[in-house]
């Protein structure tokens, strides 16, 4: 559990990073080269932490299916997201991400590894939905193309969540070094988010500043690599968490940093993200197969 916490601490401060360290803000790296610049260079760090280890290469059902993951996981969210940006606020992307969880409760069961959560974890990722609306309102699309736009949000996330719950499952088998796992499916997002910066950004490439190259080393690369090291050690359901505490520390913090009012639906939005995010991570697991065979 610490080791989700720190990630989701990870992901805040990314959110807060130009805030925090105003150097970032100058000449910033573009979005997306940004992201092929972190999963590339995590992919390069895996692979090699892989050979110094010398195991064994998977074959390659097994690279086709970690690629998979790594664009299902990583890339469509974030591509999916920036197509829908011009519709729908950052704000409101988040509060759609909150239902991330939601998505891996009722899928995991079917996706990952074989085990349902009870009834609890449902209501507490929905609470937690309702909490992040109360703080990140969601407007109701007024045209077709802005539903479009919430549409390919919540596809991002349902995304993340059958991500989460393949990955999750993968990694449990135990086929495939994990370092191994890992390499192919940061390349692969690297490969989309270089693909998609050549044609939207144009990018240059020109290497990040001091900052900026320090961040992506000390913030997003580690966010990375704790990802990949709790998949064996959590359930999708869990690990989808970071979905709603990373946003709520960004609130804490943000009131912590700027002192605004404190209105009451933000106490109640922030107290129901929080409850529900811990609701959800303690919530039990049930065994599905044992269950099926009980009907």
């Amino acid at each position: 559990m610490a080791a989700l916490f720190v990630l989701s601490l990870l992901w805040a401060l990314d959110g807060l990073g130009p805030d925090l360290l105003p150097g970032l803000r100058p000449s910033p790296v573009p979005a997306m080269e940004r992201q092929a610049i972190t999963f590339g260079l995590y992919a390069l760090l895996a692979a090699a932490y892989a050979v110094k280890r010398r195991v064994t290469l998977p074959d390659s059902r097994s690279v086709a299916a970690w690629a998979g993951i790594g664009l299902l996981l990583f890339a469509a969210p974030v591509l999916l997201s920036a197509v829908a940006q011009s519709g729908v606020s950052q704000l409101e992307r988040v509060a759609i991400f909150s239902l991330t969880p939601v998505i891996a409760v009722v899928l995991e069961p079917h996706l990952g590894n074989g085990q349902q959560r009870g009834a609890g974890a449902l209501i507490a990722a929905l609470s937690a939905v309702a909490g992040a609306l109360c703080i990140f309102p969601l407007d109701l699309p007024g045209t077709p193309a802005a539903a479009a736009a919430v549409l390919a949000i919540v596809i991002a996330a349902a995304c993340a969540a059958v991500g989460n719950c393949v990955a999750v499952r993968i990694a449990r088998e135990g086929e495939v070094s994990l370092a191994l796992s890992a390499a192919w499916a940061s390349g692969a997002a690297a490969i989309a988010f270089a693909v998609a910066s050549a044609v939207t950004e144009h990018a240059k490439w020109r290497l990040p500043s001091g900052t900026q190259f320090a961040w992506l080393t000390i913030i997003d690369v580690p966010a990375l690599i704790l990802l990949f090291w709790i998949l064996k050690k959590m359930s999708a359901a869990h690990m989808t968490a970071r979905y709603i505490l990373a946003p709520l520390l960004t609130v804490l913090a943000g009131i912590a940093l700027e002192q605004p009012p404190i209105t009451t639906r933000m106490i109640l939005g922030t107290g129901l993200m929080g409850a529900g995010a811990i609701w959800l991570l303690f919530a039990p697991a049930e065994d599905i197969s044992g269950s099926l065979i009980n009907m």
